[in-house]
């Protein structure tokens, strides 16, 4: 994908499957011999070098047959099994995968009574996408944050990362995990109310209705209505137009709809040398929450033509590609849709990839386009790692906007949109005249792995950027510059900045201390979790570290799974009821793997009911 990765040996995705029923059995030694051949000649060259983007062997090997079969069938590495047989990548999932085990954990007595308002609520805290949280709400202060200790931590099962953003009520944090399955635990104690198990991973923030629904989606398209209260299913969509479509940003619910952000796998199946790429096209789907009925379609490309053929006598298709990333933002003052799109997938690139793009909420019909970069074509065939036969001859840079764009009063009153850019470059944008560029400024060096990757916060009067700017970007600008930075709203006045350097210097995610995650600002402070595992609290006031603790480590569970932190990345940090709750764990692209949910609060006191 296009989102964040530094290669173009990307990772395998959770699906789901029928068990391996070889793996329940055991394997002979001539069964182990053959899978371990089939590994080295087939995954290694990927698998067994952190550097390449893939999960190492040791993430693939925390997940269960079934999900590594499912990815390598149906999977977002369905392109690359097909040179296995059916028995070959049923062997090698068996070799490689853990063997699944029931869901642990104490289940909750009496039934749940959902009484309060959500604290915390949708990817960005808000359909403008700010995330931002009042200290009244939140209940974490410059004054108390530094005694911040763990209350409970809850283990995921079969898990290597943890990236659904939860939603947080008085009573319960709802929350999915890498398996599909979606949990509602209790906010004081971590018992369990209810589960349900979607198709496939979850890794979007749920959210919660005011018609008592709880709306998520998975990594194969689908989108899911819950009863909160109780975990039935009331209805489930599929949303996928083309067979690599999934869901990468959170949906946005407003007014009885739900805004569906479409992203694709494509990207990857461009390294097979025999797919004729690309056809996938970006968007965006509006659903009646009521009911999933289909209102309509937005896409970000027109259909695509055959184009050229590749070095294999394949034929190419394009337009394609400019995925959206991330959760929508919502203008109701204007009835307006902003969405941000990544790059396109193969030549020719088009006028909508890397923009800002304002759509007609009621039809989605294109009002206005604000393109940062042209001509931004990639995908996982070019490289140094890659073959190049499927590499577009624009060949990147690749500089998505993956954080969704933010829609902010300035003190002055006047509305704005903040974007930020993996280019590390931030804008702001004026919606009462078309997206019309009001000011820029570059808070990193960025490139196709640095800048700003999943969401910045603001208050209205000034704006927080994590910038990641790890090493090995095209296109990259000055030096790395990863750490926290903070602007004025109303100008783009730079206020204050604090790197963060590097805590060593091997090419390892231990040493990286890049801000990828999205940031989450509260009354005088930001949060935000680093890729070594770190997570810290700034002064908002000149970027001091009022609080810091380290995830990447053994963690106690309430659940009795063995729990392990480590990267911290996509998902951002929360902020409610006296609460700071952060997922730890991040497999892809050869990151620290981790499958712990962290419950932290003041020392002297939980928030009382």
């Amino acid at each position: 994908m296009g989102k964040h990765r530094r290669a173009v040996c990307v990772a395998i995705a959770i699906g789901t499957l029928a068990g391996c029923s070889a793996a329940e059995k055991g394997l002979s030694d001539a069964d182990r011999k053959r899978a371990e051949t089939l590994f080295e000649d087939n995954c290694a060259a990927c698998h067994s070098n952190g550097d390449t983007g893939a999960p190492t062997r040791p993430a693939l090997e925390t997940r269960t047959p079934a999900a590594i079969l499912a990815s390598l069938e149906t999977g977002l590495m369905r392109e690359q099994g097909k040179a296995l047989t059916p028995e070959d990548r049923k062997l090698v999932a068996a070799h490689l995968g853990a063997k699944a085990g029931k869901v642990a954990g104490q289940m909750c007595d009496g039934k749940l009574r959902l009484n309060s308002k959500p604290l915390w609520n949708r990817w960005g805290n808000g359909i403008e996408n700010h995330r931002y949280q009042p200290a009244s709400i939140g209940g974490l202060t410059p004054a108390n944050v530094g005694t911040l200790e763990l209350k409970w931590a809850f283990g995921f099962p079969n898990a290597a990362r943890a990236r659904s953003q939860p939603a947080v009520t008085d009573e319960v944090i709802f929350t999915g995990s890498q398996d599909g399955r979606v949990y509602a635990l209790d906010t004081q104690s971590g018992c369990i109310w209810w589960t349900f198990d979607a198709e496939s991973e979850v890794r979007s923030a749920p959210t919660l209705g005011e018609d008592g629904r709880l709306y998520f989606g998975d990594f194969n398209a689908n989108i899911y209505a819950v009863e909160a209260a109780t975990g039935q299913l009331v209805w489930k969509k599929s949303v996928k137009d083309h067979p690599a479509g999934t869901i990468t940003g959170s949906p946005t619910l407003h007014d009885g709809r739900l805004y569906v952000p479409m992203s694709s796998t494509e990207v990857v199946s461009a390294m097979n040398g025999d797919y004729g790429c690309c056809t996938f096209r970006g968007g965006v789907t509006a659903l009646d929450a009521k009911d999933g009925r289909k209102l309509w379609r937005m896409h970000t490309t027109a259909a695509p033509k055959q184009t050229t053929k590749n070095k294999n006598g394949v034929m190419n298709f394009g337009p394609s590609g400019a995925p959206v990333w991330s959760s929508p933002t919502v203008d109701t003052k204007r009835g307006l849709l902003y969405i941000g799109t990544g790059e396109n997938y193969s030549t020719p690139a088009n006028d909508m990839s890397d923009s800002i793009i304002a759509l007609d909420i009621g039809t989605g019909r294109v009002r206005w386009v604000q393109q940062m970069i042209k001509g931004d074509a990639w995908n996982a065939s070019c490289g140094i790692h890659s073959n190049n036969i499927n590499c577009p001859r624009e060949d990147g840079p690749d500089l998505d906007f993956g954080a969704p764009p933010i829609l902010a009063k300035a003190a002055d009153g006047r509305d704005i949109i903040l974007a930020g850019q993996k280019s590390g470059m931030i804008y702001a944008l004026d919606p009462e005249n078309g997206g019309k560029l009001l000011w820029e400024q570059r808070a990193g060096m960025g490139g196709f792995n640095g800048g700003v990757h999943w969401g910045m916060a603001t208050d209205g009067r000034a704006l927080y950027a994590g910038i990641a700017d790890t090493p090995g970007n095209k296109g990259a600008v000055g030096p790395p510059r990863q750490g926290m930075h903070a602007f004025d709203v109303a100008s783009g006045k730079p206020l204050w900045s604090k790197i963060e350097p590097y805590v060593c210097q091997e090419a390892k995610h231990e040493c990286r201390t890049a801000l990828s995650a999205g940031v989450t600002l509260t009354d005088g402070i930001v949060f935000a979790g680093a890729l070594n595992g770190i997570l810290r609290a700034y002064s908002t006031r000149d970027g001091s570290i009022l609080w810091t603790t380290d995830t990447r480590r053994d963690w106690p569970t309430i659940n009795g799974v063995k729990g392990y932190g480590g990267a911290i990345d996509s998902a951002g940090p929360v902020v409610a009821g006296g609460l700071l709750i952060v997922n730890s764990g991040y497999d892809k692209f050869g990151q620290i793997p981790g499958n712990v949910l962290l419950v932290f609060g003041p020392r002297e006191n939980r928030k009382k009911k």
